[in-house]
């Protein structure tokens, strides 16, 4: 399954990446400084497809969101923080409510956001999850829950491939619902 979500960061990730350099050269040029790629604090990217019963899920986002650092927890307060947000992603529901279906996480996967931090020190959240639902045709709603976790974000891309085609929308911390059709 890990391939899939390669595949569809792959598919859909070519639009997204663009839209979000834009952002990123649009805030920069305001800040005054330059950040390289698409690590923008404040906003996350989510890709989401389904596939019949299956729904698979790719979350990234600067560190910065969801601990208020991006280095090493280094005191006894902040590897707690981490450790906390380490157990909050492996939750499902921290992420997602799926309303209108019942599904279940076959498989969370927390990659280790240290081992590619960039030569700045920004590292990432990256984190894919994939659930198999049942009577996947009933769902009408995918509510995004981070933002009521996580006070540092501040947008979310999504990308999505439905059954009904892609489509992409902007969440916030008072948009935080995908409507399915």
């Amino acid at each position: 399954m890990r391939a899939a979500v390669y595949l569809v960061t792959l598919f859909c990730g070519l639009s997204l990446s663009a839209i979000v350099y834009a952002q990123d050269e649009h805030h920069d040029h305001e800040a005054g400084h330059r950040h390289h790629g698409a690590h923008v604090h404040g906003m996350a990217t989510l890709d989401l497809v389904m596939d019949d019963d299956e729904l698979m899920m790719h979350l990234k986002s600067p560190l910065m969101n969801f601990l208020g650092f991006e280095h090493q927890p280094e005191t006894e307060q902040q590897k707690a923080i981490y450790q906390d947000m380490l157990q909050q992603l492996e939750m499902l529901a921290t992420l997602i409510e799926v309303k209108g279906s019942s599904c279940k996480a076959e498989s969370i996967e927390v990659e280790e956001p240290f081992a590619d931090s960039d030569e700045a020190g920004h590292a990432d959240v990256d984190v894919s999850y994939f659930l198999r639902c049942e009577e996947p045709e009933n769902i009408t709603e995918l509510k995004i829950n981070l933002f009521d976790v996580y006070s540092n974000l501040e947008t979310m891309q999504v990308q999505m491939v439905l059954p009904t085609g892609q489509q992409q929308l902007r969440l916030n911390q008072q948009r935080t619902s995908i409507r399915i059709q």
